[in-house]
C-alpha cells in the first residue's frame, strides 16, 4: 500500500479528491434540491430533472471514479472518462439554460459549471498523459 501511494501522481490524488467532493455535493445538494426543498416532498413548480439525475448518475459515477483513481485502477480511469463526458454535457445544458434566461447570470449557477468543465478537461487531458500508472 505504501508503494502505491508513492507512485500516485499528485494530480491524480487531487482529481480523486475533487471527484469525491463533487459526488458528495451532488448527492446532498440534490437531495435538498439545491435549497428548493426536500426531494421526497416534491415542492410545486420545481424541475426534478437535474436533482434526480445528480442522485442517480452524477453522485455514484463521481464517487466510483474517485475511488478508482485513488486506487490507480484502470476501471477508475474509464469511470473518470465517463464522468468527464457527463460533467461536460450537464454543464453545457445548464449554461445554455442560464443564457436563455438572460442576464443577470447567477454566480451560484455559472461558477460551479465552469469548475466542472475545468475538472472534465483535467480528467481527459491530464489523465491521458499519466494513463500508464493505472493497472487493471
Amino acid at each position: 500500500m505504501v508503494a502505491a501511494r508513492s507512485k500516485r501522481p499528485m494530480g491524480v490524488t487531487l482529481l480523486s479528491i475533487a471527484l469525491f467532493l463533487f459526488g458528495a455535493f451532488a448527492f446532498i445538494g440534490s437531495l435538498f434540491m439545491w435549497g428548493e426543498g426536500f426531494l421526497l416532498r416534491f415542492p410545486a413548480g420545481v424541475d426534478y430533472a437535474f436533482p434526480v439525475t445528480d442522485i442517480l448518475v452524477n453522485a455514484p459515477a463521481s464517487i466510483l471514479a474517485a475511488i478508482g483513481l485513488w486506487r490507480l485502477r484502470r476501471w477508475g480511469y474509464v469511470a473518470a472518462q465517463f464522468v468527464a463526458g457527463f460533467y461536460t454535457y450537464a454543464s453545457v445544458e445548464i449554461l445554455v439554460m442560464a443564457a436563455q434566461k438572460g442576464p443577470p447570470y447567477p454566480v451560484e449557477i455559472i461558477l460551479p459549471q465552469l469548475l466542472a468543465l475545468a475538472v472534465a478537461a483535467a480528467l481527459v487531458f491530464y489523465l491521458w498523459r499519466v494513463r500508464t500508472v493505472f493497472d487493471s
